[in-house]
């Protein structure tokens, strides 16, 4: 049988290899850290290489195996936004399932023609040196720049609900948000009062159709003419039960990743509905 990768692999191949795998994990941590899911992407950033390691014990291609799942992990999770995937609950675990079945489908295919894939040690001890030395220096680097981006973009989505927070009864509620200032809001924001802390996830969500009446004013011929047209849209609005506590008269709305509190404002709330932002 004809190797694909002979014994002869020359080491500077494994150590593209490795800095290419780590530079793609690296960007998944940092795309894990924005939407504050770096305990699920850790897990299935994990999982494919774990099922390497126990699967080629004692053979030359386990290192190289490992590292090429961990690319193909990396990999899907930083395309899956533009694919139209969610970076969460099953669709990540069959981002993970499919990182560990392709190099296991791919070895099986090519004994299946006839051929073996040998990994050459000098290759396979660069790729993961290249790896552990490469992964730690650019998932900071990556980490950090992606801290100062979701510090701007915390501010605004902090800044931009707490113009809309309004006190209904024993319930807040925020109004007028569209589809993707919602979806962050209920991953990202929680509100703290007195010594309870409360997820926007736990919100309920409404639907609202808003009609829009627009007039265009256009001039011809001289003359003044009006256009009235009108559009509707869909706004949501998120509803949260203070289940018994009663609404005081200040929150505190701050957007997280995880344990981390990003940014932060003090919404002073006017009971007759309205409300009144105290900054951050």
């Amino acid at each position: 049988m004809d190797p694909v990768v002979s014994k002869s692999g020359k080491p500077t191949l494994g150590f593209v290899f490795g800095a290419v795998g780590a530079y793609v994990v690296a960007m998944a941590l940092a795309g894990a850290y924005r939407e504050g899911e770096i305990l699920d992407v850790l897990i299935s950033l994990l999982l494919p290489p774990l099922v390497m390691f126990v699967v080629y014990r004692g053979s030359g291609k386990r290192v190289a195996f490992c590292v090429a799942s961990l690319l193909i992990a990396g990999t899907l999770f930083d395309l899956s936004p533009a694919l139209g995937i969610s970076r969460a609950g099953v669709s990540l675990v069959l981002m993970a399932i499919t990182s560990a079945l392709i190099p296991l489908a791919v070895d099986l295919l090519v004994i299946d023609m006839g051929g073996r894939i040998d990994v050459a040690q000098p290759l396979a001890r660069m790729a993961q040196i290249a790896f552990v030395l490469a992964v730690v220096p650019l998932s900071g680097w990556k980490l950090w720049h992606t801290h100062h981006a979701i510090l701007k973009e915390d501010e605004r989505l902090v800044g931009e609900l707490a113009a809309h927070i309004t006190a209904q009864g024993n319930a807040l509620v925020v109004d007028r948000l569209d589809a993707k200032t919602s979806d962050r809001a209920l991953r990202r924001l929680a509100i703290r009062m007195k010594d309870r802390t409360y997820p926007l996830s736990d919100a309920d969500v409404e639907t609202v159709r808003e009609t829009r009446t627009v007039r265009k004013v256009t001039n011809g011929h001289g003359t003044q003419e009006t256009q009235v047209t009108r559009e509707q849209e869909d706004r949501l609005r998120l509803i949260l039960q203070l289940q018994g506590t009663g609404v005081p008269d200040d929150v505190v709305l701050f957007s997280h990743r995880g344990p981390v509190t990003i940014a932060e404002a003090r919404v002073w709330l006017n009971k007759s509905g309205s409300s009144e932002d105290g900054g951050s």
